[in-house]
Parts: C-alpha cells; sequence; structure tokens
C-alpha cells in the first residue's frame, strides 16, 4: 500500500494506523464508478485518500447530492455503525483512491489505540453538521442563491490570497443540478441571469469570472 496520509490516520498513534492499514483493504474507482447504492450493506467504513466521492440520494426521479467526500474523508459511517443498509448511493466523482476498514479491522485497531474512538466520534459529529447545514441551505436559499454560494466557493479555491480569481464549475451542468438539488434547465437559466445582471462574466473554454460579489451575497 502507498505511504498514506490523511487527517484520520494522522490523528491515532503509531499502532493504532499500523494496525488498520495492516487489516484494511485498498480499491481504486474510476470516474463515474458507483462505489456502493442506497439499500446495500456496508463491509466496512470507506476513508477517501485520494480523489472524491459524492454521496446521492434520489427521490421522485431526481438526485440530490447529499455531499461529497475528499481526500481524508470518512463516508459511510452511520450505516457502518449501526449494521444497517447505506441511505443513498456513493459514485467516483474523479479517479478515486478508498481504503476499507472491515469491522474486524476496526475493532482490533480499537483495541490496540483506543483514542481512535473519540477521532471517529468527532468526525461523525462533524459530518452530522455538516449535513444539517446543507439541509437548511437547500431549504432557505434559491436556486440561484445556492449557485452564488458554489460559484464564490469555486472563485475562492482557485485564487491567492482570498482574491476571487477566473473559475470553472468544475463538472457538467447536469451534475451541478444535482450538487444543488434542481434539474439542468433551472442552472442554465440561473447562470444566464447571473451573466446578464453583471455578478459574473464568461471568459471562455467553460470559466467564469466573478465581477460583482455583493451581488452574488445579496442572492443568500
Amino acid at each position: 500500500m502507498n505511504k498514506t496520509q490523511t487527517p484520520l490516520l494522522d490523528a491515532v498513534g503509531e499502532a493504532g494506523r499500523k494496525a488498520l492499514l495492516d487489516r484494511a483493504v485498498e480499491k481504486r474507482y474510476s470516474a463515474g464508478q458507483v462505489l456502493w447504492n442506497a439499500g446495500d450493506s456496508p463491509v466496512g467504513l470507506t476513508l477517501v485518500l485520494e480523489g472524491k466521492v459524492r454521496i446521492l440520494h434520489s427521490a421522485n426521479g431526481r438526485q440530490t447530492a447529499v455531499h461529497s467526500g475528499e481526500a481524508g474523508a470518512t463516508l459511510g459511517e452511520v450505516p457502518f455503525f449501526l449494521r444497517s443498509t447505506y441511505p443513498a448511493s456513493a459514485v467516483a466523482a474523479e479517479p478515486t483512491r478508498c481504503l476499507i476498514i472491515s469491522y474486524a479491522a476496526l475493532d482490533h485497531a480499537l483495541r490496540v489505540d483506543s483514542g481512535l474512538a473519540f477521532v471517529l466520534l468527532e468526525r461523525l459529529s462533524a459530518r452530522v453538521e455538516e449535513v444539517v447545514n446543507r439541509l437548511g441551505q437547500l431549504s432557505g436559499d434559491s436556486v440561484k442563491g445556492r449557485l452564488s454560494r458554489f460559484i464564490i466557493e469555486r472563485a475562492s479555491r482557485r485564487g491567492p490570497k482570498n482574491i476571487l480569481a477566473p473559475f470553472s464549475l468544475g463538472m457538467t451542468q447536469n451534475e451541478l443540478a444535482i450538487e444543488l438539488g434542481t434539474v439542468r434547465e433551472v442552472v442554465v437559466r440561473s447562470l444566464r441571469e447571473l451573466r446578464e445582471s453583471g455578478a459574473i462574466t464568461s471568459v471562455g473554454s467553460g470559466r467564469y469570472r466573478v465581477e460583482n460579489l455583493e451581488a452574488l451575497q445579496r442572492m443568500f
């Protein structure tokens, strides 16, 4: 297994980390590959080593992104610890490498390093807070407001020293619709309206630039 550095592994002692790595299984997924479907039973706790995984909930023929897990994230904690089934599906958003930690591997690691339990509780609590905040945004913001938040985050990630730089959406418009809890047609219309209002401009090759940050912030 390649040398692995993640917040979870770095937070436990050497003995606990070795116990996890020695008994866990590494898996690789190509972009678009399904890690699990809603209703499947977990075979282990998933730790994302590289790449990105999107958790998608389907209802009434529409998919909504519940949350995403990038390098360092643990996924599937609730069904893993409850020994229930996954309430949503997981899909690799890009080439992804994961560590699958079985019940036996985690039990052994906890016996070796009991501090691992507090690390897992902290991460699970943070995940619950993230999902609650996301649900609040989905229910409280308009689609244009959610899109504005997304644009500010994308532009902030790309710019040094908090300068908003030209950015790409980083996904297809259909994938963005799933991320925002809507449909592609509404995303297309909202992007057009933001351009027409002067909040953003297109700089070509699928890239945009924020022209009026305050206008975007007023959307939510």
